[in-house]
């Protein structure tokens, strides 16, 4: 079942002199499977947007809907909610507190009920999931991590919880480009091999480029556009006039394009430009007499 919001608003501090709308009506359907992105800038709303699916926030008004229950509903836990929808805030490693890996990844499952031998089987497979070896890193102290390790670890840990859907805030924010191709790379793999619903919410217009199905744009509170990449991304000046632009590849060719080469604008990964630079270009062109 999807995950659908239906004329969604949210107001911070309502009936207070700050009052404002953070969301304005956002109708959204997320397919059980899919690989969302959701991009925007600062203030767009995308954050408070993504903190609505597993019932961290509530609307204002309109509906949230999680596998037909609705997270205003009286009667439901919301920790039921919250097992399937796991939500990885920006900065991960800041919700890293005990004192060993394992300790920290199986925290959830402990909570849960689950027996210690079940923990240990748990804590294993999402370890696995991240690419991080149980023996080798299970006694270490998660702050004695790298940055990439200790992003993997935390994710880790949302995913001991086995949501069905797991939304990541900004999961690159601050990591070298080493850490950043690590996270991008595992996150496919929990998608392609765990078959987990993900939504990732980004500013960066080169990572979603390469991984996401489908993309959300939010502006000042609402949908902007929504559409396969290759949809969103030609849409280059008015993504300028929101402060997004393009993949940084894609706005090479459309320059490369303006300077009258006869180059493909629709590019946005450095593996597509490579294929577009062989077909497309004149032989002899950019290489050496």
């Amino acid at each position: 079942m999807p995950i659908i919001l239906q004329d969604v608003y949210y107001t911070y501090q309502k009936g207070t002199p700050n009052e404002a709308d953070a969301l304005k009506g956002i109708n959204l359907e997320i397919a059980e499977g899919e690989f969302l992105g959701i991009i925007g800038h600062t203030g767009s709303g995308k954050s408070t947007l993504v903190q609505h699916l597993n019932g961290l926030v509530l609307p204002t008004s309109g509906t949230v809907q999680v596998d037909e229950v609705i997270t205003t509903d009286k009667k439901i836990k919301m920790k039921d909610i919250r097992q399937k929808v796991g939500l990885v805030f920006q900065y991960p490693e800041h919700q890293l507190f005990e004192e060993t890996v394992e300790k920290d990844v199986g925290y959830g499952p402990d909570n849960l009920g689950f027996s210690e031998q079940e923990i240990k089987k748990i804590v294993k497979e999402a370890l696995l999931a991240v690419q991080l070896d149980y023996k080798a890193i299970k006694d270490k102290s998660p702050f004695n991590l790298s940055g990439g390790q200790k992003r993997r670890v935390a994710i880790a840990g949302i995913i001991a919880m086995k949501p069905k859907y797991l939304v990541l805030d900004e999961p690159t924010a601050g990591l070298d480009p080493r850490g950043r191709e690590e996270i991008l790379k595992q996150i496919q793999k929990l998608h392609k091999e765990l078959g987990i619903t993900i939504i990732l919410v980004s500013h960066s217009m080169d990572d979603v480029a390469r991984v996401a199905d489908r993309l959300v744009v939010m502006h000042q509170g609402k949908i902007e556009m929504s559409g396969k990449p290759q949809e969103v991304f030609t849409k280059r000046d008015r993504l300028n006039e929101i402060g997004l632009g393009v993949p940084a590849v894609t706005e090479l060719f459309y320059r490369l394009s303006e300077k009258g080469l006869p180059v493909s604008k629709d590019i946005f990964t450095v593996e597509e430009a490579i294929a577009a630079l062989k077909r497309e270009l004149p032989k002899g062109v950019g290489t050496r007499a």
